[in-house]
């Protein structure tokens, strides 16, 4: 069953190009053009993601966000603004939204922070602060490991690429979905930057680098992370 996401805008272009291209990544969508469809469409149609444009015809974003965690609405809710304004930002997410994209969008960026929201709504696993992959082990909140290298201290960018996986796993991960949350959205690594840092935790925790049994290639795909090696 397709994953469902509520698109609250009021504008008939926008709202269509957003409807189209979640259409064709293969979600359900329901599109409302006021808060109070919007509203009701949050209670009763219970989506996995809700857009919500700022300026509604009879009232706003703010409000709509706020009053539908009042009401306990517990998914995922992405804001659109024309408003590029710090505050506005800073508004949006403590009335409850989880995410904000500014007007002129472009639609790959919109997509991405669909599929991120929805990725960590999905349930991501809670990890042991002291995470043990056979032999080897790594301190999630201060990045120590016990690596084929001795014991070391893992860099930034190595520490959020082993949670990542840690809680993804067994998951498929693209590069891009690696990117955006190890690098963010505002970065411009590239997908050889994934490759190589993949490359670096095989180095420190595989026991044969050259025949991965952890963090898995999966051509066309991504990678994916298996904490106990597959057999057969």
């Amino acid at each position: 069953m397709p994953e469902s996401i509520l698109v609250v805008e009021d504008e008939t272009l926008v709202r269509d190009l957003i409807v189209l291209n979640l259409e064709h990544m293969g979600y359900a969508v329901v599109a409302t053009d006021s808060f109070a469809a919007g509203y009701r469409a949050l209670l009763l149609e219970s989506p996995s993601l809700a857009i919500v444009d700022i300026m509604l015809p009879d009232g706003d974003g703010f409000a709509l966000t706020r009053k539908a965690r009042d009401s306990g609405v517990l998914c995922p809710i992405l804001m659109l603004t024309a408003r590029s304004d710090a505050a506005d930002k800073v508004r949006g997410l403590d009335c409850g939204a989880d995410d904000y994209l500014t007007k002129p969008f472009d639609v790959t960026e919109l997509l991405a922070r669909v599929r991120a929201l929805l990725r960590r709504q999905a349930g991501q696993k809670t990890p042991p602060v002291r995470y043990e992959l056979g032999r080897f082990w790594v301190r999630l909140d201060t990045g120590q490991a016990l690596t084929n290298e001795g014991e070391l201290s893992l860099s930034d960018k190595e520490l959020r690429l082993f949670t990542l996986f840690a809680k993804q796993e067994d998951r498929v991960l693209s590069r891009a979905d690696i990117l955006e949350e190890v690098w963010g959205m505002d970065a411009f690594p590239t997908d050889r930057t994934v490759d190589n840092f993949v490359l670096r935790l095989r180095k420190l925790f595989e026991e044969d680098s050259d025949s991965p049994q952890h963090f898995i290639t999966l051509r066309g795909r991504g990678y994916s992370f298996r904490r106990v090696p597959h057999t057969g």
